[in-house]
């Protein structure tokens, strides 16, 4: 599996289409950028208007992200 694929599968398994998936992904890089201080408020405002599912699927794509960066780091 193409590990962008695996990264952003808890967001299509819990039901997202590709732009909703698109737009999270762009507001998370503008919370990186624009963002002063600790960064982990950014991330959650960023699905907090979302159900719980989507919430949590946003974790694990997060997580993924992370475990990804540290294998090619």
């Amino acid at each position: 599996m193409d590990p962008r694929a695996w990264i952003l599968q808890p967001l299509v398994d819990a039901g997202l289409p590709s732009q909703t998936i698109t737009d999270l992904m762009f507001r998370l890089g503008f919370e990186a950028v624009a963002r002063q201080g600790d960064l982990d408020d950014g991330v959650r405002a960023v699905v907090r208007d979302q159900p719980a599912e989507v919430q949590a699927a946003w974790v694990e794509t997060l997580s993924r992200m992370i475990a990804a960066a540290e294998l090619v780091s």
